[in-house]
């Protein structure tokens, strides 16, 4: 063997030795704040000695999704608790942990979607919160962010989404053989305020597998996501 072959192999080896050490130093990195997430919650919103109670539908004891609200290059961390301990008629208990994992605000009787604003107030990020069925437009004041929900203006965004209807049916996915669109509101917590998700069949799929469309009206994107990136 040459030696330029040797000097090539070893490079070879040498990136994917990098490309493995990157992503085992990611996933122990997210690991890692998973934990701290976990231990948060078990301090702060579990009574004392108490574990996680079970789920129905083996759901995960909580939705979180993570987003940095004020700019300052650390993220803040929305949980949706999932348990029945926590939850009345598909609602739930929500919580707003700050950059080192303090509560920071919290609300009663949430479901999704739960979506970061456009705007900004007071150097935050506003957030759309959902509660019987209504969006509201939830604020930063007084050093916090608005917890009673019903004293928040409410938010509609019904010329937005027939937006996103559109560019859903007018993608290369549905056009192809797609059928029953409908809108599906189980988005990733934090997702963005023009996104939109829906979920449709194929015409020629026999066992009626759903299928979904992850639309950005702002952007106009459309894209194809499989089950596991909706269902946090």
């Amino acid at each position: 063997m040459g030696q330029r072959h040797i000097v090539f192999y070893s490079i070879v080896i040498t990136i994917i030795a990098l490309v493995v050490f990157g992503v085992r130093e990611q996933e122990v990195h997210e690991q890692s704040i998973d934990e701290k997430l976990a231990s948060a919650i078990k301090k702060q919103i579990l009574p004392s000695d108490k574990t996680l109670p079970n789920t129905d539908q083996k759901l995960p004891y909580y939705l979180y999704g993570r987003a940095d609200l004020n700019n300052n290059g650390k993220e803040e961390t929305f949980v949706l608790m999932q348990s029945e301990s926590y939850c009345e008629q598909n609602e739930c208990k929500a919580y707003l942990f700050d950059d080192q994992y303090k509560i920071m605000a919290k609300w009663e009787k949430i479901q999704r979607p739960v979506l970061i604003g456009d705007d900004i107030n007071n150097g935050w990020k506003d957030i759309l919160l959902t509660s019987d069925n209504q969006t509201y437009l939830i604020q930063y004041t007084d050093k916090t962010y608005n917890e009673k929900i019903s004293t928040a203006p409410k938010y509609t965004d019904k010329a937005q989404a027939l937006e996103a209807v559109g560019l859903a049916i007018d993608s290369e996915y549905y056009q192809a053989n797609g059928t029953n669109l409908e809108l599906d509101y189980n988005q990733p917590i934090f997702d963005c305020q023009t996104c939109y998700l829906f979920s449709y069949e194929e015409l020629d799929n026999t066992n009626s597998q759903q299928h979904y469309l992850a639309v950005n009206v702002a952007t106009g994107s459309v894209r194809k996501v499989n089950h596991s990136q909706n269902k946090q």
